[in-house]
């Protein structure tokens, strides 16, 4: 499944032809830190063989690679809320280091979240942002996303205490 944007970004279902590319993209620990401690570093080639195949069990997918120019520029994807919180979908996305800076995540937010919305019967799609991470934070606001609530002292990574911030998009509120 391929879902086309502009500007050669397509979201694109994780297969084979990501497998040589993921590995070296996503072992920078400039990623890592921005993302939970379940996303490995280092990102090894094991790491990224696991990766796809564990993403091509979904259907409708729930995660997607993000390509420019059909090169592949980072992740994006969401997990559904469990029990009674499956009115939630938790979004995450990452942008390698050489593709930051170009739109690349704002836009595939938008892309992502219509899609989203479109497959599954969710009300809502949030995303937590540590509180060092102003990139992130701008990207959500640009695609729509808004404040809805800082978490004190809600995590710790590399040992410190932050704040976590949380976006919200609720459906029937989309920009």
């Amino acid at each position: 499944m391929v879902i086309t944007g502009e500007r050669q970004i397509n979201l694109v279902t994780w297969n084979e032809a990501h497998f040589h590319q993921l590995y070296p993209l996503a072992n920078n620990p400039k990623i890592a830190m921005n993302l939970k401690d379940s996303f490995p570093q280092p990102y090894t080639i094991h790491d990224a063989r696991h990766w796809i195949e564990h993403n091509q069990k979904f259907n409708p997918p729930q995660n997607f690679a993000i390509e420019f120019e059909g090169r592949l520029a980072g992740s994006i994807g969401a997990e559904r809320g469990k029990a009674e919180l499956r009115t939630n979908m938790e979004l995450g996305f990452w942008i390698g280091e050489p593709f930051t800076g170009k739109g690349i995540a704002t836009e595939s937010v938008k892309l992502f979240t219509k899609y989203i919305f479109e497959k599954f019967e969710i009300q809502r799609i949030y995303a937590q942002v540590y509180d060092y991470n102003g990139s992130s934070m701008n990207v959500l606001e640009k695609a729509g996303y808004v404040p809805e609530a800082i978490l004190k002292k809600a995590f710790i990574k590399n040992n410190t205490v932050g704040d976590l911030f949380q976006y919200v998009m609720v459906r029937g509120e989309t920009a």
